[in-house]
């Protein structure tokens, strides 16, 4: 007997001591409380007066220009899951002081698990995400910094291709194949450091005019590890299928790549067109 309750005395030390803990301590000199980090690759911080805690799982431990996701899991004081929760998550770039204009996608999956869909970045730099999080009367705020954002996922100052090797079609089926998209640029040839204007032609892959999309538009120069120093808008055209991308600015001569993520019909899709501007 006093065998197997040594066991579990063992037992229950090597699960304890398999979390990791962040002592708070607060304004009053106190320690009122412990957190436990339940998962050793993830981004941890307790909101702002001490309600909850926040751990922000992220895939690959890296986010990207673009389109990315995460996963949150939410505790309260004493550590237990918080279900039925209202979360927002903004994206914010600090040393910019703005977010984007595309909201992101909270989906709560149980347990204290929540998963955060459609989160653009759309330059590279230091990004955090703010979340706000209401349970019953109690409403928190914590902003949680991310890992430094790259360009499009190039390590900047990479070796260009052979230039005479890039594609630098107009045209292009989308990644997946969903669309057919074309470009043409108000000025001609697309200028440098001027900003101008494209009209966009999305097309399904049978030759359909593509309405009602929502587009997310990303430049990158892999060579130099930036991005557009405008945000390009886009509006619906009077033609089915046409967008106008207002805004545009390519601010050196060189090797750029923009990309076009694009929502429509229940799928999304992405596009990228290659130019060599001088």
């Amino acid at each position: 007997m006093r065998k197997a309750g040594l066991n579990a005395l063992i037992l229950g030390l090597v699960i304890w001591t398999g979390c990791a803990t962040t002592q708070n301590v607060y304004a009053d000199g106190g320690d009122h409380d412990s957190r436990t980090k339940h998962y050793g690759d993830t981004l941890f911080k307790i909101t702002d007066n001490g309600e909850y805690s926040v751990e922000v799982l992220l895939p690959d431990q890296k986010v990207e220009m673009g389109v990315n996701k995460v996963d949150l899991i939410i505790h309260d004081k004493k550590d237990k899951d918080v279900a039925g929760a209202d979360i927002t998550v903004t994206p914010w770039m600090p040393s910019m002081d703005h977010g984007v204009m595309e909201k992101t996608i909270v989906n709560e999956k149980g347990g204290g698990l929540y998963n955060v869909s459609n989160i653009v970045f759309s330059m590279t730099g230091d990004w955090e995400l703010r979340l706000r999080i209401t349970k019953g009367s109690i409403t928190e705020t914590v902003a949680i910094a991310l890992p430094p954002i790259g360009s499009m996922g190039h390590t900047p100052t990479m070796k260009a291709p052979d230039l005479s090797s890039i594609d630098t079609a107009v045209e292009k089926i989308s990644g997946s194949g969903h669309f057919k998209v074309s470009y043409s640029s108000d000025i001609e040839p697309v200028p440098v450091n001027r900003i101008h204007s494209w009209n966009l032609q999305v097309m399904t892959a049978d030759g359909k005019p593509v309405r009602r999309a929502r587009m997310i538009v990303l430049g990158d120069m892999p060579e130099h590890g930036h991005g557009f120093p405008t945000e390009p808008e886009v509006t619906a055209g009077r033609k089915n299928g046409l967008y106008l991308i207002e805004g545009l600015k390519f601010s050196m001569p060189g090797w750029w790549v923009v990309t076009f993520h694009i929502a429509a019909g229940g799928v999304m899709d992405h596009v990228s067109f290659n130019l060599l501007l001088q």
